[in-house]
């Protein structure tokens, strides 16, 4: 047996504490094969992305993270904390 360790890379990632950011997101992502919209859902914004394939949809809100790490990932906080660090 092998024990690899992953070689630092970095990723691309969207902290969406805002519309703005929302919309950011949504942006670059629409470059990346991804369509969607932002909307209120029961007063709170909501960024829903789908790819091409209906299987790959990702609903995130305001708080929440977006990270590209070997497909787009939807992350707390606090999963953000414990598992990357911000160049």
């Amino acid at each position: 047996m092998i024990e690899l360790v992953r070689k630092p890379t970095p990723l691309t990632a969207f902290e969406l504490v805002d519309q703005a950011a929302m919309l950011e997101a949504l942006t670059f992502l629409a470059g990346e094969g991804w369509r969607g919209a932002l909307s209120p859902e029961d007063g709170v914004w909501v960024l829903e992305l789908n790819a091409d394939n209906p299987t790959r949809q990702v609903i995130a809100d305001l708080g929440e993270w977006l990270v590209l790490d070997g497909g787009l990932r939807k992350l707390s906080a606090a999963e953000v904390t414990a598992d990357y660090e911000v160049a």
